[in-house]
């Protein structure tokens, strides 16, 4: 049986109004809807680019990796964008300096990446053509 089937990426972060901030007011990303906790800081939200969503949640006690960081995580998002080269300038606008530049991949997408203030590596892609394999690459 065939699914439609859509993917949000779930993220602990010590400080989730932080984060939003960060995604919301930097990268352009929408606010879904979020919840309080009875400190008054967010519990989680959802944010969304495009059809893409991200939930930024607050770790249970004791969860540990969840700080402010500029050390790269092992968790990487992947998001296609309708002009990549356009949002690239975009979040240059906002000061925030790529951390690969906007380079044509083998695979056939242009892309560039940034690291968000937890350390998660943020992939933006466009796919502007045909995937052209590397010499000697085998694909199954």
């Amino acid at each position: 049986m065939k699914q439609n089937a859509q993917l949000m990426a779930m993220i602990y972060v010590d400080s989730v109004d932080d984060a939003r901030s960060f995604y919301v007011d930097k990268l352009g990303f929408g606010h879904v809807m979020g919840m309080l906790g009875k400190d008054g800081l967010l519990d989680f939200c959802t944010v969304s680019l495009g059809g893409a969503r991200v939930m930024l949640m607050r770790p249970a006690d004791g969860m540990q990796g969840t700080s402010a960081t500029t050390t790269k995580r092992p968790v990487e998002l992947y998001l296609e964008v309708a002009d990549v080269a356009a949002y690239c300038e975009q979040v240059k606008k906002q000061r925030i300096k790529p951390t690969t530049p906007l380079t044509d991949q083998w695979w056939g997408d242009r892309t560039f990446t940034i690291m968000d203030p937890y350390g998660y590596q943020i992939w933006f892609y466009q796919s502007v053509a045909e995937a052209e394999l590397p010499q000697g690459a085998k694909v199954i």
